[in-house]
């Protein structure tokens, strides 16, 4: 498996794949931690200041999709790179949620939210769960 990669605006962009399962979870942990060596230390990152990571195209996270994350997430921080989450879809932001990883990873909606780091929409935490509005 390679996940697409590029740069903009001095952030690698990881495409992931839009299911991540007990089948092919190692397979990815892997690539990332490659990635990890390879791009993202020190000596390597070549001004690279942030990973984002694109999971927009998953209907849903599995377990095995958020320890991949959060080993990736640990892996980048050793590289003193910090990782930022695309996921605009319900059931992966309240997965995210649920395990608490949206309180250590940014979640955004777009890609360019978080290029720029715009935080005002990345927890998702005012956003109605059931898609109603409350008031």
């Amino acid at each position: 498996m390679t996940l697409q990669t590029s740069v903009r605006r001095g952030c690698l962009i990881v495409e992931m794949p839009a299911e991540v399962d007990i089948g092919n979870a190692e397979p990815l942990r892997q690539e990332l931690r490659d990635m990890c060596r390879t791009l993202l230390s020190p000596v390597s990152r070549d001004g690279l200041s942030a990973v984002v990571v694109d999971w927009a195209a998953a209907p849903f996270l599995t377990m095995a999709g958020v320890a991949v994350l959060d080993d990736f997430r640990q892996q980048a921080s050793e590289c003193g790179v910090p990782v930022r989450v695309v996921a605009s879809r319900r059931w992966p932001r309240a997965v995210l949620r649920i395990v608490g990883l949206d309180g250590v990873l940014p979640v955004h909606d777009t890609v360019e939210q978080a290029l720029v780091g715009d935080d005002t929409a990345s927890r998702g935490r005012d956003r109605p769960e059931t898609g109603r509005t409350t008031s």
